[in-house]
């Protein structure tokens, strides 16, 4: 049979048995509507929840919990607890991974630490009793706009020499004096910090709305001088290091990382290492307090954790894990019934089918006794069945898309502010619309290949004797 006439078949009976085709269609369109809502609802959370909130992409490691005092533990002890740390040769395990595009140390706080600042950003200034914070590579970090993070002492160094000083007063501001207790220092710039998305998300949807604080997360991104705040080093509302002069320093918020620390600041490690030296002894700046692993591919997240596993290492933070197999097993339910709703409608063509070649067998006889071929007779049905799974399948993906615009709008009118909210709730990828297309016609093909199968079988001579 030509491709002309069997278009010409196919068009005619769309329009003979519409009503019927309508049926079976709306079936199928709303199985791939379905299908295509709660993937693409699934993959739009998945992306912000994996993406921004908990990265899949990076694993931080840690010695067993159960084994450390923990941070605030130790600041209240002054100090003093020896928390696990991680050692070299297990960082150039890590390292020879193939699993493992790049190892970043990174070095708590072994002292306590207090902060004040951010009125040229607030208001007033903001105090807080205990500063958590830890340092990184800055290689993990990068460029943060347009001040470079790297230890102030470093780049002083690298500048050719600077200002020497006893006292912050004898500096150009925003420079303090870098120096111990009775000892000369260097005027230097203050000390790069970067914060996570999630703190910044957590301020400007909870704190700053309870006490009339304006939003800041756009700022800190486009200011480049950053926020300068104070820092109160060596002592706390916990305690007092065990060794040391509590001094003041300055710090600089210089913008927002995924690589910072969840709450408290992210300083560069060389920075953090010297204050441990100074203030817990020559042994805090060694080892590390974790480990920033970065997965070569998102998929080996399961063999790093094992070779950390093997280490004596573990996860710092499992959410990222959890989520992605509560979000896998979601989106398999949903499918699942997106899947059912396709048999059904799959029972329904069949149905559909059946009935229209039994009105047509003597119409089907009459092509086959004018030489049209089984296979012809076969080819004219599976054509009809997958122009209804196409058109159904089609008018589902527009279903489905203009039910995730419904649904972003209610979510961004009637669910309130809150960290992370997503200006889309959903993603349509390219293939996500091409394999519902694809299913929506596997479907309709399945349902109508039984009928197809016995219209190709009808003996023409014994169907039009019948009709007779």
């Amino acid at each position: 049979m030509r491709l002309s006439a069997l278009n010409k078949l196919v068009l005619r009976d769309l329009v003979r048995v519409r009503g019927a085709l309508v049926t079976s269609g709306f079936g199928i369109m709303a199985g791939t509507a379905a299908l295509v809502f709660f993937l693409a609802l699934g993959l739009g959370v998945r992306g912000v929840l994996l993406g921004e909130v908990f990265p899949i992409d990076q694993v931080e490691l840690e010695p067993p919990k159960g084994s450390s005092f923990g941070q605030l533990a130790s600041f209240a002890l002054g100090g003093g607890a020896k928390a696990p740390r991680i050692e070299k040769d297990e960082i150039e395990a890590l390292e020879a991974s193939p699993f493992v595009a790049g190892v970043y140390p990174k070095l708590q706080f072994s002292f306590p630490a207090s902060a004040r600042g951010g009125k040229e950003l607030l208001g007033r200034d903001l105090n807080t009793g205990e500063m958590i914070a830890d340092g990184i590579d800055p290689a993990l970090v990068g460029e943060v706009g347009d001040l470079p993070f790297r230890d102030p002492l470093e780049a002083c160094e690298g500048s050719g020499g600077c200002q020497r000083c006893a006292t912050t007063k004898e500096c150009k501001a925003p420079q303090y004096c870098e120096a111990r207790q009775n000892e000369k220092g260097f005027c230097v710039d203050p000390v790069p910090a970067v914060v996570s998305r999630y703190i910044i998300e957590l301020f400007d949807k909870s704190i700053a709305p309870a006490h009339g604080y304006p939003q800041i997360g756009e700022k800190l991104l486009s200011r480049a001088e950053g926020m300068v705040f104070k820092m109160w080093i060596g002592e706390s509302y916990l305690g007092q290091a065990k060794q040391g002069t509590p001094r003041w320093v300055h710090a600089r918020v210089v913008g927002i990382s995924d690589r910072a620390i969840d709450i408290g600041i992210t300083m560069p490690i060389q920075t953090v290492r010297r204050w441990n030296v100074e203030f817990s002894g020559d042994g805090a700046g060694d080892a590390y307090s974790s480990v920033m692993v970065k997965v070569a591919e998102k998929d080996k997240v399961g063999e790093v954790v094992e070779l950390a596993d093997e280490l004596g290492l573990t996860p710092k933070d499992t959410r990222a894990r959890d989520v992605s197999v509560l979000l896998s097993g979601v989106m398999a339910l949903l499918a699942l019934v997106a899947g059912i709703i396709l048999i059904v409608s799959a029972s329904n063509i069949a149905y559909t089918f059946r009935v229209l070649v039994n009105d047509r067998r003597r119409e089907i006889a009459l092509y086959r006794a004018l030489g049209a071929t089984g296979g012809d007779m076969m080819k004219w049905l599976l054509a009809l069945a997958l122009t209804v799974g196409m058109v159904g399948g089609a008018m589902g993906v527009l279903v489905a898309w203009a039910l995730s615009l419904g649904a972003d709008r209610l979510g961004a009118t009637r669910l309130p502010d809150f960290p992370f909210k997503p200006e889309t709730f959903f993603d349509f990828p390219p293939w996500l619309v091409l394999g519902a297309l694809g299913f929506a016609a596997l479907f309709s093909l399945l349902g109508a290949l039984g009928p197809a199968r016995r219209a190709g079988k009808v003996d023409p001579a014994a169907a039009l004797a019948a009709l007779q």
